[in-house]
């Protein structure tokens, strides 16, 4: 079973020299499985493991004695842990989530926060066959497309799903033949949980009294429309790269068949407008514009809205003079690619040889020992400031702005690479001092920003001092 993981981890690339990985360890069978298989080979491949358990503060002592099990394991094996307590029941009153919403939010904050802290480049999570199966049964039952349908990805960003391979009970299996204890989760048994529904009914009543493959076939099938997905997404783009100028569709682009068209429309109002939600509804009613009387609008959600033109329809967001400063804030993977709408991040690191620093507006490099925490990419905030010369001197971001002259409507524009209020970069104008590459650098952070643009050259050079 070991030989099938790292067949399936090397197939999807999920690891390589060099790499921190942190995994979300609970305790339970399939997190520990997952922590013995990681741990035994990372001398081997390279890689350098780290753990952290979330308590839910919901189970009283056994969620002490969960607690106390991962924290020995991680003592026994010298993996670094970390235990963080979240308040989910609070998380999810204030909300107005369920607990089980709550419960993924609070995980996804804190992995996110302590790769950050970490340094991690991949976060290790322990779903498998049986997961993906419920996934795909839940999307299903509330409505879903074929990317909802192929459910759970085998390497997703920074996330990797290295069990993603096996069925549940080869996974006990393998546990009973090592003798390698876990935890069993109560709350996994109380049918007041949907996920537990789904699993003790519709998918043991499948497996039971339909076909006893069925998680097999269902995990084959989901491989089948990640692939259709990616394609049918790959003809729209195609779509966008002839009709598209910039927030406008030419009428020709609503001839083409209705599925590449459907996708299309998916990732042009996903890139434009950062957007994910817009139902089937919506693109129906966009795929039938053309056919509208010219200045008429089309009202959507967010505020978005689409206006038939005498060659096409016209998309933009109405909003106030309040509102031209949309907020966005997005972690940064280090390394890896970050898209945001038609913004992409590419990031690696590398060691410092001392070789020569390119002065390029769009590609930076800093001292990555420097940085402590999570780097975010987001617009302005209150309370940003810049180091701007070497003996750490500051400025508030907005004097720093009014001092370039950039115009008051165009700051909240500035797209920022930040680490709490310090910003590392405002991109298109100037680096962070205290993060410049020196003698003294071990680690090189390298940052490349592209903005939708093919030549770095083709954009506005307006950078000051760096």
């Amino acid at each position: 079973m070991e030989q099938k993981v790292l067949e399936y981890m090397k197939k999807h690339h999920m690891v390589e020299v060099g790499d921190r990985v942190l995994i979300g360890l609970s305790g339970g069978a399939d997190s520990a499985a997952l922590f013995h298989i990681l741990r035994q080979y990372q001398q081997t491949y390279g890689y350098e493991l780290l753990a952290v358990h979330v308590n839910h503060g919901l189970r009283g002592k056994e969620a002490l004695r969960d607690q106390e099990f991962v924290m020995e394991l991680c003592r026994l094996y010298q993996v670094p842990c970390e235990v963080v307590e979240m308040p989910v029941q609070q998380m999810a009153e204030k909300g107005k989530m369920s607990l089980e919403e709550a419960g993924r939010e609070a995980r996804r904050e804190v992995f996110q926060r302590l790769a950050g802290k970490w340094k991690c480049s991949k976060l290790a999570l322990a779903h498998h066959k049986n997961d993906q199966a419920e996934t795909m049964l839940h999307h299903l039952a509330r409505g879903t497309g074929l990317a909802g349908l192929a459910g759970l990805l085998p390497a997703d960003g920074f996330r990797i799903r290295p069990l993603l391979c096996l069925e549940r009970r080869e996974i006990d299996h393998y546990l009973q033949e090592r003798g390698w204890a876990h935890v069993e989760d109560s709350s996994n048994r109380d049918d007041q949980y949907t996920r537990n529904r789904i699993r003790h009914e519709l998918l043991a009543g499948m497996t039971e009294r339909v076909n006893k493959k069925a998680v097999e076939h269902m995990a084959m099938t989901a491989n089948i429309l990640r692939q259709t997905d990616s394609y049918l997404e790959k003809q729209g783009r195609e779509l966008l790269r002839k009709y598209q100028k910039q927030n406008f569709l030419e009428e020709a682009f609503f001839r083409e068949d209705p599925v590449p068209v459907y996708y299309g429309l998916r990732v042009f109002l996903s890139s434009l407008f950062q957007v994910r939600d817009m139902t089937t509804s919506h693109y129906e009613a966009l795929q039938g514009w053309t056919g509208m009387q010219v200045g008429k609008v089309l009202q959507l959600p967010h505020k978005i809205c689409a206006r038939r033109e005498y060659r096409g329809v016209l998309f933009y967001r109405e909003r106030t003079y309040a509102e031209t400063e949309e907020e966005f804030f997005i972690p940064l993977h280090i390394p890896g690619v970050t898209s945001c709408g038609e913004m992409e991040f590419r990031c690696r690191i590398f060691k410092n040889f001392f070789q020569q620093i390119p002065q390029k507006t769009y590609t930076k490099w800093l001292d990555y020992d420097k940085i402590k925490d999570t780097v975010v990419i987001r617009n302005r905030q209150p309370g940003d400031y810049l180091v701007v010369n070497a003996s750490g001197g500051r400025k508030k971001l907005k004097e720093y702005l009014i001092d370039c002259k950039v115009p008051r409507e165009k700051r909240g524009q500035i797209i920022l690479a930040a680490q709490g209020q310090e910003i590392l970069w405002a991109v298109g104008l100037r680096l962070n001092e205290a993060y410049k590459v020196g003698p003294d650098t071990r680690e090189v952070l390298e940052i490349v920003y592209e903005g939708g643009v093919e030549d770095e050259s083709k954009h506005s050079n307006i950078d000051i001092g760096g």
